[in-house]
């Protein structure tokens, strides 16, 4: 069945009509491609090179077309380039080239991607976006049709509305362009895995006002763990119309169906002195408990541009989307490594969302002030009903050693409470950008007002909140010299509501944040660029469930991160190409009756990771290799469980390699590729929800052997 599909996919190829690049040697290839030219990428304008590392240009930050070197913020980007030499598949692959972010648990394990950004965790619920817009996540989003992940750091809520404070990771889809080609990649790699991926362009209109792209990738695999499977089908059309030389609209969709086993998804268990010592293909869950996602997304983006100076555009997005999962709660362990598991999760889970914005962007000059002003209006429609949320059941006791995943009679007695909720956010939005002194003073200013519904119910209890809140942000920045800019910034961030428990008499008011940094940004050569940052970032109006009552909710007071970080992109040379990064993070709770000056939970002080490939010329041959370290993390609260308190996640350091031989066959570009990561096979857990439970797991060692043609 799976060379069936492979050929399929081939021979829907056939028909097509290709355009390939003339037949130059290798060399002049990888020179090309290494170029740095201006493309036109999601309504933004991007300089930089084409499938380099270094990006020059983003508007994740700003919604506006303004260099990085000229933006008093911190924006970093991963590009397509960077995802093909590592062969990545989820995001959580790719931001751990990013300083400061990290994967995270959930509070459905890692069903969807969840991360921690600057110390604070930041969800797919609220922080999920493509191309600018938000959507929903519950399983992680594919990576087949990104053009490059951009990661904002710090509050986003000026931009983006309601939003946890670290900062958002904003996927970048691939676009139509004017060009025909068509692209199959095939890998093969460990724990019977097989994933085929196609990237069709080409013309609909000989005037090439009708363009069009497709992007597939079909996955499947088992798990590392006994009796475990993963399952992907992804598909990706877009249409763009240039309708004429002003306007310009582009239409597409996104269908992801996903079949996942539980125990790939949940995690291990532990006691005090941390995770089970035991084979990490042990599966400690229900061999039959499984996790399914259906979501089906339409999205709708023009743009029109009035003169030189003024432009209008506007993204739409629905999504509808449906899952359901039968899987198992592990509790921890005793002294003889006995444990239980009982039912948990939901049932015909179902959401559907709506999101737009609408922004008119302008320049214009007062005196010998050059402005770049943007005013915008977005608006977030979200409907949620998970069916029921269901736990409990006769549970099963069993051993670690040798764990009975073959009967589970909670499935006959477990409970069923129906849980779901509304989210409506709506918010308008002003930034100036100024620059003068002959483009050496650079000043952004902006503000937003934020209107925000929340409700809800659980079983019986009915809960909602109405927010309204006025955030702002201000930056300055410097270029010292054409290739040096020193720059701080100020900026609020409106968060999530708090929600409370039937028992609780009080309402909180909604989570809030602000940060102040200062950093500078270097371009040692127009082809590799360094960002250093250190900011200070404050979360107010945290609550947990009182650990006397875990019916109730109180407030856990604010933390504050403190922390320094520095990212590192770029070519060396025409063919040496590398990314780094480093990160300092100082997370508290401070003001806290309970936790004050305890370390936030699963975030390392210190994350470094580097990355560096290498061209050997016009021989084809191209290496590359890596390292990620993650310092010990705290792995649970005091307050949480306080019979296991302090339990420590221990320190980490990760290798990768790839090697990779570039060649022609009749004159089509042909790429092989072999990807090992984690190379050591070294026995690592990355996070953990906060406790003895759901701690994640990270992968063994993995190897995947891949081809792409080129047609």
């Amino acid at each position: 069945m799976k060379i069936a599909v492979f050929l399929l996919l081939m021979s829907a190829t056939a028909g097509s009509t290709w355009v390939y690049a003339d037949e130059s040697s290798m060399e002049e290839q990888k020179l090309t491609k290494l170029k740095t030219v201006k493309v036109v990428a999601d309504g933004e304008i991007a300089d930089g090179p084409v499938g380099g590392y270094h990006a020059k240009r983003s508007a994740t930050g700003t919604k506006t077309d303004v260099s990085l070197m000229e933006t008093p913020i911190s924006v970093q980007v991963i590009s397509r380039e960077i995802m093909d030499d590592q062969q990545v598949l989820t995001i959580k692959d790719a931001i751990k080239n990013v300083s400061g972010v990290y994967t995270s648990t959930g509070p459905d394990g890692n069903t969807m991607d969840f991360f921690n950004i600057r110390g604070f965790e930041v969800d797919s619920y609220g922080s999920s976006y493509l191309d600018g817009v938000r959507d929903f996540s519950r399983s992680p989003k594919e990576t087949a049709g990104l053009e490059r992940i951009e990661v904002l750091k710090g509050p986003a809520a000026i931009m983006y509305g309601r939003i946890e404070p670290g900062g958002m990771v904003n996927r970048v889809s691939k676009k139509p362009i004017a060009d025909q080609f068509t692209k199959v990649q095939q890998q093969i790699g460990s724990h019977n895995s097989f994933r085929t991926t196609l990237d069709a362009n080409g013309l609909m209109s000989d005037d090439e006002s009708w363009l069009y792209r497709a992007n597939v990738a079909i996955e499947d695999s088992d798990g590392y763990k006994d009796d475990t499977h993963n399952r992907r089908v992804y598909v990706a059309p877009q249409i763009t119309w240039q309708a004429s030389e002003q306007t310009r609209i582009n239409t597409g969709i996104e269908y992801q169906k996903n079949n996942r086993s539980w125990a790939l998804t949940y995690g291990t268990i532990g006691d005090a002195n941390g995770p089970v010592d035991i084979p990490i293909s042990t599966n400690l869950h229900d061999k039959n408990d499984f996790y399914k996602d259906d979501s089906l997304s339409w999205n709708l983006n023009w743009d029109h541009q009035f003169n030189d100076d003024w432009k209008i555009q506007q993204r739409i997005t629905y999504v509808d989307r449906s899952s359901v999962a039968e899987g198992s709660l592990l509790n921890p362990l005793d002294e003889e490594g006995n444990y239980s598991r009982i039912y948990w999760g939901w049932d015909d889970e179902e959401a559907q969302i709506a999101s737009t914005n609408l922004d008119l962007n302008g320049k214009f000059k007062t005196g010998n002030i050059n402005h770049t002003l943007l005013i915008g209006i977005d608006f977030y429609d979200e409907d949620y009903d998970s069916g029921g949320w269901s736990y409990g059941g006769t549970p099963v006791v069993t051993n670690i050693q040798n764990p009975d995943n073959h009967s589970a009679p909670y499935d006959l007695d477990h409970l069923t409470v129906g849980f779901g909720y509304s989210n409506k956010h709506s918010g308008i939005y002003l930034q100036d950008q100024m620059n003068m002194l002959d483009d050496r003073l650079h000043i952004m200013i902006g503000t937003r007002y934020d209107q925000a519904d929340h409700n809800g119910f659980y079983d019986t209890y009915i809960y909602g909140s109405k927010d309204k809140k006025n955030t702002w942000r201000g930056g300055i920045l410097y270029r010292a010299t054409e290739n040096i800019s020193l720059y701080t910034s100020y900026v609020e961030g409106f968060g999530m509501p708090n929600t409370s428990s039937p028992s609780d008499e009080i309402k909180f008011d909604p989570q809030t944040s602000h940060q102040y940094e200062i950093g500078t940004k270097v371009e040692l050569s127009p082809e590799i660029g360094i960002t250093l940052a250190a900011f200070q970032l404050i979360k107010d109006n945290l609550t947990m469930a009182d650990p006397e009552d875990n019916t109730k909710t109180i407030l856990a007071g604010e933390a504050t991160s403190d922390g320094f970080e520095m990212d590192i992109t770029g070519q060396i040379s025409d063919n040496w190409n590398v990314i780094a990064a480093y990160a300092y993070t100082d997370v508290r709770f401070t003001r806290s009756d309970l936790l004050q000056g305890e370390r936030m939970q699963a975030v390392p002080r210190h994350g470094a990771s580097l990355w560096s490939s290498y061209f050997f010329g016009s021989s084809g041959w191209q290496t590359g290799g890596g390292i990620v370290y993650r310092s010990e993390r705290l792995g649970t609260q005091r307050a949480w469980a306080p019979d296991i308190y302090p339990y420590m996640m221990n320190a980490y350091t990760l290798l990768d390699v790839m090697v990779a031989y570039e060649f022609t066959i009749s004159n089509l570009p042909v790429k092989a590729q072999l990807n090992i990561s984690n190379v050591t096979d070294k026995r690592y857990y990355p996070s953990t929800y906060g406790g003895a439970q759901r701690i994640s797991q990270g992968e063994p060692r993995h190897a995947v052997a891949s081809i792409n043609v080129h047609f």
